[in-house]
């Protein structure tokens, strides 16, 4: 058995080394996406920092019920090029949100498109949820169950155990799910698809343009005048102070380039690290050196 917890953008971890060495934690499964176009807005700041931290790492999807192979494509190349030491992971829950035939179908089709892609895939769900609706319908995949006060039948033996959602942990800043993982979880050495890079990250922008700004563009990875016309909006907003996901977004790729180094800025925040990183880049570039994030600016980020 190894403890482990999984993650979100809402959830707040102030140091990985302190959940490793202190809290006892080993796994971490991160939000990938959610449903046809969502992406978690701190996947890939959070995924080289889990990696350093010496901690396992997985991926899930949460289940919105539209298209079970178009969420399985979005997960699939959400995460290209990120190497997972778990299964990967179908997150569906919530009586309410579905019917029986429907849960049961969308499971079987977003499994099946996975294993059809070479990758291992397994189930989350509530134990209500699961025995209600899922128990002896899907494959034989491995499961996660949650449940909050008893331990579930299933555990340890044929699932891992969510045990907890109010945990606390010295490496986190409020509540964190808190998990009994069992060795099923594991894929070995699976070799991660390589990514169209700038594509994704194209889309994290949009996403998180929709999400800070309500830009209303499509997540498609093309960064045309739909895009070019949402950035020009901004200029004016992002300044020393300015916090959004947007300006994580920039500092991403400001560490991607070498200007920033890591936990030398605030995430989020447009501080004085990232100003400077920012003149570093348009000088370098040739650009006005002036910090504003132009169309000149956004084009070198668009396009390398």
């Amino acid at each position: 058995m190894m403890n482990g917890i999984d993650v979100y953008e809402g959830d707040n971890i102030s140091d990985w080394n302190v959940i490793k060495n202190t809290d006892g934690i080993s796994v971490v499964i991160q939000k990938a996406t959610q449903g046809l176009y969502r992406v978690d807005s701190l996947l890939n700041y959070r995924y080289p920092r889990i990696k350093q931290a010496g901690l396992k790492l997985g991926f899930y999807h949460y289940a919105n019920g539209n298209a079970p192979t178009a969420e399985a494509k979005h997960f699939l190349e959400t995460i290209s090029g990120l190497e997972s030491d778990t299964v990967l992971w179908l997150d569906i829950e919530g009586e309410e949100n579905w019917s029986r035939s429907n849960a049961i179908n969308f499971a079987n089709a977003f499994i099946k498109y996975v294993q059809s892609q070479g990758r291992k895939i397994g189930v989350y769900s509530g134990y209500a949820f699961y025995k209600d609706y899922l128990s002896g319908n899907i494959p034989d995949v491995p499961l996660w169950i949650a449940s909050y006060g008893s331990q579930p039948s299933l555990y340890p033996d044929n699932a891992s155990w969510q045990y907890s959602e109010t945990g606390k942990l010295n490496g986190a800043v409020g509540y964190v799910d808190l998990n009994y993982f069992i060795e099923d979880i594991f894929t070995g050495n699976v070799s991660p698809v390589k990514p169209n890079t700038l594509v994704q990250q194209i889309k994290a922008l949009q996403y998180n343009l929709n999400l800070d700004y309500n830009a209303k563009l499509a997540v498609d990875g093309i960064a045309g005048p739909a895009t070019t016309a949402a950035l020009k909006g901004i200029q004016n907003i992002i300044v020393k102070g300015h916090k959004s996901h947007v300006v994580l977004w920039i500092q991403q790729k400001l560490e991607q380039y070498g200007y920033l180094k890591k936990n030398s800025y605030t995430p989020m925040v447009y501080d004085e690290a990232t100003f400077q990183a920012v003149t570093n880049l348009q000088k370098n570039w040739r650009k006005a050196t002036d910090g504003i994030l132009g169309s000149d600016t956004w084009g070198i980020f668009l396009n390398n």
